[in-house]
């Protein structure tokens, strides 16, 4: 894992705004923690080896069947149960992206290597893996490309994560698509649609065969029963935990502009809430610094992830007052 790995707040004693976590707060979560507290009990108990009620709840939710969709806790672990579970294959990675696709490979022996344009994908790759809107340029790739690029590749094993899917306009791969064809894996992440990423949550979707190869990778009982009773929850009540993406997207437009507007700033184009920015001068750790020590303001120094350097960040947008005081407190640090 990369140190700086993002939402590092724990390292901080004052923060008041985080932006460098990509969680979006803006959910209303009383009644979700006195659902929880009715459910404490339950801790005594071991959770099930393997979450079937959940995925029996979730698999029409998605438009697909009970086998061809499994609970992980977090995305994370199927990230790595599927690394583990296509050991020692020749494996490419979208660049720039989340670091845990390499990591995972490299764990179980992949070799190795990266690409950062879809017209040069490596042919002797067996396994693709990227991330769509991605992280950290918020860039949404065209989904019917991407089948298409599945579908004449049927050599290949295209892991795309989707985990940020419901935070875009632009349209995603559908669950069904991915069930529908051998060569491809979905994942999603509860923690980021629902803002819960202390209860690590997530799945994937993939034709029936390519899930119960990776499930034999999978630990029994590893997603609790907190987990599990959210997961039930939140699905039961998705109408009140629905994500204002057009609002959302308005408002990433509006802080990319202001952020412009500050001279020293070049921002990336964006399909999602996610922002990367560049700065023309200085390090974006010292920016980060700077933020966290003077304002009580988080962002993510994105130097660390793969073909970026030390003058890139990444902030996820919130609501208009607290994206106005990030702007503000950068503009300051810009003229000290």
């Amino acid at each position: 894992m990369l140190k700086g790995h993002g939402d590092d707040i724990m390292d901080y004693a004052n923060i008041r705004l985080n932006f460098s976590s990509n969680v979006c707060d803006c959910f209303y979560f009383e009644d979700f923690y006195r659902y929880l507290a009715e459910h404490l009990e339950e801790l005594l108990q071991y959770p099930p080896p393997r979450p079937e009620q959940l995925e029996q709840a979730l698999a029409p939710f998605l438009g697909v069947k009970e086998g061809e969709v499994c609970i992980t806790s977090g995305a994370t672990e199927a990230i790595y149960a599927i690394a583990q579970t296509f050991r020692r294959s020749r494996t490419a990675v979208f660049q720039p992206t989340f670091a845990e696709y390499r990591d995972a490979c490299q764990l179980h022996e992949h070799t190795l290597c990266d690409f950062y344009s879809l017209d040069q994908l490596p042919e002797h790759a067996e396994m693709v893996w990227l991330c769509t809107p991605n992280n950290p340029t918020g860039i949404a790739l065209d989904a019917e490309t991407l089948l298409q690029m599945v579908d004449s590749h049927p050599d290949k094993l295209f892991v795309i994560d989707q985990s940020y899917a419901d935070f875009t306009l632009k349209p995603t791969i559908l669950p069904r698509q991915a069930a529908e064809r051998t060569n491809v894996i979905l994942l999603y992440s509860f923690t980021k649609r629902f803002a819960i990423p202390g209860l690590r949550l997530g799945y994937f979707v993939a034709n029936p065969g390519l899930v119960e190869q990776v499930r034999l990778q999978l630990m029994p009982w590893s997603v609790n029963v907190v987990a599990l009773r959210a997961g039930e929850y939140l699905l039961s009540q998705e109408d009140l935990f629905r994500l204002p993406v057009e609002e959302l997207n308005e408002e990433r437009s509006r802080v990319a502009e202001l952020l412009a507007q500050t001279g020293c700033i070049d921002v990336w184009p964006s399909d999602c809430h996610i922002l990367l920015c560049r700065l023309r001068i200085g390090k974006a750790s010292a920016l980060k610094e700077y933020l966290a020590m003077e304002h009580g303001i988080l962002i993510r120094d994105a130097s660390n992830f793969k073909g970026l350097d030390d003058g890139f960040f990444r902030i996820a947008v919130q609501n208009e007052d607290d994206d106005d005081e990030l702007v503000d407190a950068i503009q300051q640090w810009v003229e000290l």
